[in-house]
């Protein structure tokens, strides 16, 4: 246990080292929603819903914060800003497909690069990569196992909502 805190500790550290600039500008990006006349809406592929409703009804999330499914149905308004986030590729071309279509800003949290994402985002989106795939502890025959997937994204999230909240409490004053 005290191998995978420590190799969970690493990852976090990794995120707050790599990812700065990608928290600071997706921070600023989501903002834009609650802070004007949209909202901050959660989605996540299948394997992230339910970190998508935690970071919904998290206590730092903007108020307004709603987890909705991303599809051809269920479509944001350009005036509101998205937070997906991803495990694998899974749905996520065709969620970012469809966001980019109805031009809806869009910040995504995926343990791999945007390029592995299957569809360049606009200029104005933000990835933001949490750097791991599979377990971070090696086991007795060489495998690795204790993915620490959804606690990075988690850790993301907490990130960006921490950032969000000093921004719009700053518009306030």
């Amino acid at each position: 246990m005290k191998v995978f805190a420590t190799q969970l500790q690493g990852v976090f550290n990794k995120i707050l080292e790599e990812e700065e600039e990608s928290v600071e500008n997706g921070s600023r990006l989501l903002a834009q929603g609650p802070g004007g006349t949209g909202k901050l809406l959660i989605s996540g592929t299948s394997s992230m819903e339910g970190n998508a409703v935690t970071l919904a009804g998290h206590p730092d999330a903007p108020a307004d914060t709603k987890m909705r499914r991303i599809d051809e149905h269920t479509i944001p308004e350009p005036i509101d800003r998205v937070l997906l986030l991803a495990e694998k590729e899974e749905s996520l071309t065709s969620m970012l497909t469809t966001l980019k279509q109805n031009e809806v800003p869009v910040v995504v949290i995926a343990p791999f690069p945007e390029e592995d994402g299957g569809v360049e985002l606009e200029p104005t989106d933000v990835w933001l990569q949490t750097h791991v795939k599979g377990g971070i502890v090696p086991d007795v025959n060489g495998d690795r196992i204790g993915s620490p997937s959804a606690l990075s994204t988690l850790f993301a999230g907490q990130l960006l909502f921490l950032n969000m909240k000093e921004m719009l409490e700053e518009e306030l004053d």
